[in-house]
């Protein structure tokens, strides 16, 4: 029997799998209509983040101007409350420059009603462990 934080990691892995492979309409069916998308770089980073399903379309475009790849790979999932803390990191490739690097970071996905409602990331896995309450 699945719980509800099973369904919830399968689901956050599911988006990180979409990111990967560009499916914007796969990506979209995880996240809540009104997702709060918070990644750590973009135009929209300074006020908050991007609303919404536009919102989320508006970042991935501006990060394939810069990046020819963007990779997120996920190392460790934990599961606490109504939130799924990912561990990992993001390979990319610069548009133009070839230049790659495969940085640490990690993410929280905060679910509602089986949907992604909140996506940010954070530079580390403390931090990230931090916003939800856990230690490393």
């Amino acid at each position: 029997m699945h719980t509800v934080s099973d369904r919830n990691m399968q689901i956050a892995r599911q988006t990180f799998e979409a990111i990967c492979a560009r499916d914007l309409d796969g990506l979209l069916e995880f996240y809540d209509a009104d997702i709060e998308f918070q990644p750590l770089t973009g135009m929209e980073v300074e006020l908050g983040g991007y609303r919404g399903h536009a919102g989320v379309r508006r970042y991935l475009d501006e990060a394939a101007e810069v990046w020819d790849e963007m990779l997120p790979h996920v190392d460790d999932l934990r599961a606490v409350e109504d939130h799924v803390v990912i561990l990992g990191g993001c390979a990319v490739r610069g548009r133009g420059s070839g230049a790659i690097s495969d940085n640490p970071m990690a993410w929280v996905l905060t679910f509602r009603d089986g949907k992604v409602a909140r996506h940010r990331a954070y530079r580390t896995r403390e931090e990230a462990l931090d916003a939800v309450g856990l230690e490393d």
